[in-house]
């Protein structure tokens, strides 16, 4: 298969739940009798394989052109667009004639030529005697001639009309899991696992991207389908794959089924959940996100166990709120549970807290308190700035501050972690700033978990530190009214004033590692 396309970059297949369960609903739609009280509602359609580029369609379809020769003796051309650097379309035939399997192949194929061999091969052994399958054709693209076929392989832009679902269904197969894509690498390509953390990191579900020959190189690909996208409202559309057309939303925008188990799932389009789920390219994108997209790419990548993600968006979607003075905090004094006995209940009591509305600012970097003190100070001192956070992906133990409406500021991590780290040498350092004479209310930590009943179990380490730390400031928990997705009147984040940022940090810099 190497000079007709490929299948796999080494030979190898890896064999997924949801490749098991996409063959099951082809199979039963072409070989299983109708009886009654179960009508085979797929029999006689065309079978359309949809999917986001790189997972493995044009794999699955490969395989089945084998399965369907060797296994129940069809007659099979697979016609293939191809629009890799030096390929051209390619056609490849496998058939039976007097009871040996015969074929042959065309390595540079026009559409005229397959036209022509797929019409004399139905003359010569029937027109239902020769199934066609054609990979990476646009639904809406393929031309005449080649529209009789049985399987189609394509990225996404399908939008069946009412007449054609008459005689045509469509089916996904979904994005890779972490799970999945961790086995990939560990078996097959014998990945480190540092070199696989970060490899997701930008790649996301597709395994195309993530077996790339370096992470550079998976980085490359993210960016050059970022730059390709104009209408940012597309990324998160479940109607804009079928208008997209040669956009590279698909490229970020992965397309997952709810639940796996469920062969429904991989036909009814209500299961399926279309999200950016590369980290990187949502927090390059970050900035031109809605809250109310960040809010949905973040519970789904709670749903879906992806806890960098989760904590990433997370940490995205509080600082959007706050730019848009629609954060909304309800914090408690926190409890440690050092001295309760095993289950019993930590006492928490709930209020808001108010902050002052005014605009954002992403100024200050990380490292010596000399290089942020400056931009700390001048936010402190300005009146109308009343939200601040790091134009730097390390600042160390905090995430944001943000002015209160009582006098005084609060310091926040915004975490989905059970467990976070506390230091109270860098309270101290903060302190410095905001807890001098010129500062009548002494400054807060608050720790923003997802909500409250994760504050609940949260825990701050280590022991000591949150002893220390608890003696230099008030020290709560809290979370924040998930139904605040409205964007402001002017457009999402129309508040943040964006200093020159740091020069890029390496993929080990990035922000502190969080739970995956």
């Amino acid at each position: 298969m190497s000079s007709l396309g490929g299948c796999t970059r080494n030979g190898k297949i890896f064999w997924r739940l949801e490749d098991k369960q996409v063959v099951s609903i082809l199979v039963d739609g072409w070989f299983r009798e109708s009886t009654v009280g179960n009508i085979n509602v797929r029999a006689n359609k065309k079978s359309i394989l949809m999917g986001s580029p790189g997972i493995g369609k044009s794999t699955l379809l490969c395989v089945m052109a084998f399965y369907l020769v060797f296994k129940h003796k069809k007659n099979v051309l697979v016609y293939r667009r191809l629009t890799k650097f030096e390929q051209e379309n390619c056609l490849f035939y496998l058939g039976y004639e007097d009871g040996k399997v015969v074929q042959f192949s065309v390595l540079s194929c026009e559409e005229s030529e397959a036209k022509r061999i797929y019409k004399l091969l139905r003359g010569q052994h029937g027109v239902s005697n020769v199934w066609l399958l054609l990979d990476g054709f646009r639904y809406q693209d393929i031309p005449e001639g080649v529209r009789t076929f049985k399987m189609l392989a394509t990225s996404q832009q399908v939008n069946l009309k009412s007449q054609e679902r008459v005689d045509a269904y469509c089916c996904l197969l979904s994005c890779w899991a972490k799970k999945d894509l961790w086995l990939v690498g560990n078996l097959v390509y014998q990945y480190a696992t540092k070199d696989m953390e970060e490899r997701f990191y930008y790649s996301g579900g597709s395994v195309r991207e993530f077996t790339l020959a370096t992470s550079e190189d998976i980085r490359s690909a993210i960016d050059d389908a970022i730059s390709g996208v104009d209408d940012i409202s597309n990324l998160l559309s479940n109607n804009s794959s079928v208008l997209t057309g040669t956009s590279q939303a698909d490229r970020l925008r992965h397309t997952f089924v709810k639940d796996a188990d469920d062969t429904n799932h991989f036909i009814a389009r209500r299961y399926w959940e279309q999200v950016i789920d590369s980290e990187y390219a949502v927090l390059t994108l970050s900035i031109r996100l809605r809250s109310d997209a960040l809010f949905r790419i973040y519970a789904w990548a709670r749903s879906a166990k992806h806890g960098s993600l989760a904590g990433s968006v997370f940490e995205v979607y509080v600082h959007s709120l706050a730019a848009d003075n629609m954060l909304r905090l309800h914090i408690s004094e926190y409890d440690p549970p050092t001295y309760r006995k095993p289950n019993e209940p930590r006492g928490y009591e709930f209020k808001p807290v108010l902050l002052k509305t005014g605009t954002a600012v992403q100024w200050g970097t990380s490292g010596e308190s000399s290089e942020y003190k400056p931009y700390l100070e001048e936010w402190r001192d300005n009146n109308n700035l009343t939200y601040w956070f790091p134009a730097c992906d390390n600042f160390p133990n905090i995430d944001s501050i943000v002015k209160l409406e009582s006098g005084g500021v609060a310091y926040l991590q915004v975490t989905v972690a059970e467990k976070h780290k506390i230091s109270s040498t860098h309270m101290n350092e903060m302190n410095a700033i905001f807890g001098g004479a010129n500062m009548t209310i002494p400054p807060i930590y608050i720790a923003i978990c997802p909500d409250r009943n994760s504050c609940q179990k949260f825990v701050l380490n280590s022991r000591a530190e949150a002893v220390l730390a608890r003696r230099m400031c008030p020290v709560f928990v809290g979370y924040f009214e998930e139904y605040q997705l409205a964007s402001a009147a002017d457009g999402p984040k129309n508040n943040i004033s964006v200093k020159p940022v740091p020069p890029e940090h390496t993929y080990s810099r990035r922000k502190r590692q969080r739970a995956s």
